[in-house]
C-alpha cells in the first residue's frame, strides 16, 4: 500500500532518514515536553509534493492520545519565567497584526500563554491532552478542554488561534489546519511555531539535533508553511525565526553529565535568550 503523505495527501515520496526508534516500544515518559532523548526518532520520509518529513510508521492518532494523555512534567512548569518570555514576544507580534480578542490555545499544557494574554487583555480558552496539565491550568482558574483538539466542539469562533510547538506533535496535521481554519473568525489569525527542518541549524547537528526526539513525528519548512497557506485558505503575514528563553539549569540538565554534575539550584536564576535559528514562527491570516 502507497503511503500518503499526512499534510498534502500526495503519494510521490522518498527515504530521507533513517532513524533508531520502535513507537511500539514508546512510553509517556518519551512525550514529555522536556524529554530530552535527542537523536531518537523513527525513520522518516520526505514529501517532494510539499517538502513535509513525517514519520515512516506513523503511530495513530489514537496511540498518540494515549501516549499524551499520560504525561506528567513538572519541568516544565518549574521554567514558567522563561517560556512566558518565548510567548511574550509571540503575543506582542500578534497584537501588533490583529489587536487583542478571543484567543484558542491549542496545546496548552499548564496554561502559560493563556495567563499571559488573560494579564495583557485577551480573553482565552485552551486545548490539552495531558490530564496532569489540564489540571495545572484549571487550578490557576483557566479553561481549558481536556482532549483532542479534533474534538473541540466548534461552536464558537475565535478571533486567533496559537499552535506553539504542536503541528510537529500530530499524526493528522491537515486535519488540525482544516479544524483551525474552520475555528477562526473571518480574517483570524493562526499562530504556528515549529522546527525548521531545513533550518542551518539542523543541517549542521545531523541526527544529534535536539528536534530529532520521539515525540516529533512530522517536521516542517518554510517551503512547507508556504504549500500550507496556499492550500488551506491562508495568508501568511509574517514569518520570523523564534527565539528561546531558558535558564542555565534548564539547557545544561538537557544532558545526562549536566544532571550529574551541574544540577544546581543557583543555575536556575541565571537566565539566556538564545536565537538558535531552529524553529520558524509563521502568522497566518484566515482567508475568506
Amino acid at each position: 500500500m502507497e503511503i500518503k503523505c499526512p499534510l498534502c495527501g500526495s503519494q510521490d515520496s522518498v527515504f530521507w532518514k533513517r532513524g533508531n526508534l520502535d513507537y511500539s516500544e514508546a512510553d509517556s515518559e518519551d512525550f514529555k515536553i522536556t524529554d530530552s532523548d535527542y537523536g531518537l526518532f523513527p525513520d522518516f520520509l520526505k514529501c517532494q509534493n510539499c517538502g513535509l518529513r513525517y514519520a515512516e510508521k506513523m503511530p495513530t492518532p489514537q496511540q498518540l492520545v494515549r501516549l499524551y494523555s499520560d504525561v506528567v512534567d513538572p519541568e516544565y512548569e518549574a521554567e514558567k519565567e522563561g517560556r512566558g518570555e518565548n510567548f511574550l514576544r509571540i503575543l506582542k507580534l500578534m497584537e501588533k497584526l490583529k489587536g487583542k480578542g478571543e484567543l484558542l490555545d491549542v496545546g496548552a499544557a499548564t496554561g502559560i500563554l493563556m495567563e499571559m494574554a488573560e494579564k495583557r487583555g485577551w480573553k482565552t480558552r485552551g486545548v490539552e491532552v495531558s490530564g496532569w496539565a489540564c489540571e495545572v491550568a484549571k487550578r490557576k482558574g483557566l479553561e481549558v478542554f481536556h482532549g483532542d483538539f479534533l474534538d473541540y466542539p466548534e461552536t464558537k469562533k475565535f478571533d486567533s488561534i496559537t499552535m506553539i510547538d504542536v503541528i510537529e506533535h500530530l499524526a493528522e496535521p491537515a486535519k488540525a489546519i482544516k479544524k483551525a481554519y474552520g475555528l477562526l473568525k473571518p480574517g483570524g489569525l493562526l499562530v504556528l511555531v515549529t522546527p525548521d527542518i531545513e533550518s542551518p541549524t539542523a543541517k549542521l547537528m545531523g541526527k544529534r539535533w535536539w528536534h530529532f526526539r520521539p515525540a516529533h513525528v512530522n517536521f516542517f519548512s518554510r517551503r512547507t508553511i508556504n504549500w500550507l497557506a496556499d492550500n488551506f485558505g491562508f495568508k501568511i503575514l509574517k514569518m520570523r525565526n523564534y527565539i528561546w528563553n531558558f535558564s542555565v539549569h534548564y539547557l545544561i540538565t538537557r544532558f545526562s553529565w549536566g544532571r550529574k554534575m551541574f544540577n544546581w539550584d543557583l543555575l536556575k536564576k541565571i537566565k539566556l535568550k538564545l536565537i538558535l535559528f531552529d524553529s520558524l514562527e509563521a502568522y497566518l491570516e484566515k482567508l475568506p
